[in-house]
């Protein structure tokens, strides 16, 4: 995942734009896909970026009345948008503590009957450590919205066939116009537009004092890494998120404290650290992954250290090195030579 991490943590923090901008995806109904620098001679249905979030936006308040109407709104905790930028997906997960409590105490009951029948240590889990895997496990979850608008339904299958490059499964009757940016994890960058739109909303929730709504990322495009280290940041603020998951404090302090050290080495050390831990992966010592967060943090690290940390990078890349590792740093050059 490593040179995704970079792509796409560029583009959650603002550091990149949107791939595609001004062009557009064609999908037929004789099952087509055709990239087109302009639709002004085609007919059809154009989707934008903005119709999405629109159609997102009122996805997000229907799940909110249903969820109000179940007559279940107290102690509501947290509220969350699923986002699965590759297959085309957006799942909305509402929970509260009556239903988390409940959760932990039917995971108690059955560790405690398989660690009688198996003597595993496995099962022997405090009820402290299950509240806090449970928490915000969202497939655990009491309140899950799947039932999409058919319209955002209809966009969203069609940008499946785009990204999976499988025209065959194109079902439509009619020519559909998409932009191409949505194609670049865009579902992203809409869904944490949403939830700051919908933040007169969810006053209309009985809220705790830690609770929190963001994007989540699904597994395949950065799951809970991309969640904790980027996605939560740019939905809640920093005083939040720590009241809510105060492990996340203690997992940013900690890589401070790395990211400390590593700045008393010479520059030709840091680097050398750096490309290390990118090319030793996400289990090396010293990887982002161990504080929660993507190898996007080694490329910021990178990044910071400026223009005389090129010529030792450039040393790196006469090495023989993982292809990923390769790519992350021919981005950091890059990236360097635009700002010098």
């Amino acid at each position: 995942m490593s040179a995704y991490d970079v792509h796409i943590g560029k583009l959650i923090s603002g550091r990149r734009e949107l791939d595609g901008s001004g062009s557009y995806i064609l999908c037929t109904p004789d099952k087509k896909i055709i990239e087109m620098d302009s639709i002004s001679s085609t007919d059809g249905i154009v989707v934008s970026s903005k119709d999405v979030e629109e159609a997102l936006y009122e996805f997000c308040k229907s799940a909110l009345r249903n969820y109000i109407a179940e007559g279940n709104n107290k102690d509501v905790y947290t509220f969350s948008i699923y986002t699965d930028t590759y297959h085309g997906d957006y799942l909305i997960y509402i929970n509260n503590l009556e239903c988390l409590n409940q959760s932990v105490e039917d995971a108690l009951e059955h560790n405690r009957q398989r660690y009688l029948e198996r003597k595993n240590d496995h099962y022997n889990l405090a009820r402290e450590q299950l509240y806090q895997e449970f928490k915000y496990a969202e497939g655990d979850y009491t309140f899950m919205y799947e039932e999409i608008p058919e319209r955002l339904q209809k966009w969203l299958s069609i940008l499946y066939c785009i990204n999976m490059d499988e025209p065959r499964y194109l079902a439509i009757e009619e020519n559909y116009m998409l932009e191409k940016t949505l194609g670049d994890s865009q579902l992203f960058l809409i869904a944490i537009d949403v939830i700051h739109r919908l933040e007169h909303d969810l006053q209309q929730l009985n809220r705790t004092d830690d609770f929190i709504a963001y994007v989540s990322a699904a597994d395949g495009v950065g799951g809970d890494f991309l969640t904790t280290s980027q996605l939560l940041r740019k939905c809640v603020s920093e005083e939040q998120l720590y009241k809510a998951m105060p492990n996340v404090n203690e997992k940013d302090k900690a890589f401070q404290v790395a990211v400390n050290a590593v700045q008393q080495k010479p520059l030709k050390g840091q680097v050398l650290h750096w490309v290390t831990v990118i090319e030793q992966g996400e289990f090396g010592e010293g990887s982002p992954y161990s504080f929660w967060k993507t190898d996007y943090e080694a490329y910021e690290q990178m990044i910071g250290l400026g223009e005389p940390a090129v010529s030792y990078i450039r040393e790196h890349l006469n090495g023989e090195l993982k292809q990923d590792t390769r790519m992350i740093l021919e981005i950091v050059l890059e990236d360097l030579d635009k700002r010098f």
